[in-house]
């Protein structure tokens, strides 16, 4: 089950940023995507806490720099 919404949020997340190759989305970095802008980073925050049920620490919120580190907290999660 975790497998099935860990895809369904990687899905939500390429919406928001807006990458047309899915196979880009591992290595994709915040400072390279012109679409990761504030609003995007709170949409992809919330969507992954809603899915998760848990809130995510403020001081890994900061952290977030790329979509590998964003696979490595809900996976934590």
């Amino acid at each position: 089950m975790k497998n099935i919404l860990k895809q369904k949020l990687i899905k939500n997340i390429i919406k928001i940023l807006k990458i047309k190759d899915q196979k880009k989305f591992y290595s994709i970095k915040r400072i390279n995507c012109d679409e990761w802008d504030s609003l995007a980073h709170l949409q992809i925050i919330f969507l992954i806490e809603k899915n998760v049920k848990k809130k995510i620490p403020i001081k890994k919120l900061n952290k977030i720099s790329s979509t590998k580190e964003l696979i490595k907290i809900f996976n934590e999660n």
